[in-house]
């Protein structure tokens, strides 16, 4: 940035030395400006990102930068010129914010790894297999005899984890009906199987 004494604009550093920015005067271009894409937004800012978050999260900055662009992609009303480098580093430090909160709740820094407990599992009795096998039997036929519109919709919404008006749009029918469908799947297991 150019300084120059007597012009519009002061930063604070330059008015205490009785310097302000000058206006750089911009000639409207002849060819419509392209806006960059989120690939090379990536590409420029993945270096700043990754140092950010080596200084706060070293183990998991690769991770965190991965999941700021993922968060920028997902929001369709981003632009990606102006204030961009100012959006995306407010999301980085947003991302910081909800895993340290997230880490907080779970108590994460208190867990211990498996592998490092010495526990070393116990190995289920032949009897206790043999039930297991019975009740995975018995719901897989219970399953099998509900009709197939009533047994996808119980599938997308217990297994894949749709939302009941994802599963509607999805399948063309009303929100309504798919609530039907997942409480006749849910009494027809209870019939059926009895408590688990």
């Amino acid at each position: 940035m150019r300084y120059t004494q007597g012009a519009a604009y002061t930063s604070r550093g330059a008015a205490r030395r009785g310097l302000t920015r000058s206006r750089v005067m911009q000639t409207p271009s002849t060819a419509p400006s392209v806006p960059p894409s989120l690939e090379e937004q990536a590409a420029k800012y993945r270096g700043p990102l990754l140092r950010f978050f080596t200084r706060h999260a070293p183990a998991d900055a690769e991770d965190l930068v991965q999941e700021v662009f993922v968060r920028v992609a997902r929001n369709p009303g981003v632009t990606l010129e102006g204030h961009f480098e100012g959006y995306l580093f407010q999301t980085a430090s947003n991302l910081l914010r909800d895993r340290f909160r997230r880490r907080q709740t779970r108590r994460a820094d208190n867990h211990v790894p498996l592998e490092e407990s010495g526990y070393e599992g116990e190995v289920p009795s032949e009897e206790r297999v043999y039930e297991g096998r019975e009740t995975l039997r018995r719901f897989t036929d219970a399953l099998a005899e509900l009709p197939p519109t009533c047994r996808l919709v119980f599938f997308l919404q217990r297994y894949e984890g749709l939302s009941y008006a994802a599963i509607a749009a999805r399948l063309s029918i009303s929100v309504s009906a798919v609530e039907k469908h997942i409480m006749k799947a849910l009494l027809h297991f209870d019939t059926r199987l009895g408590p688990l």
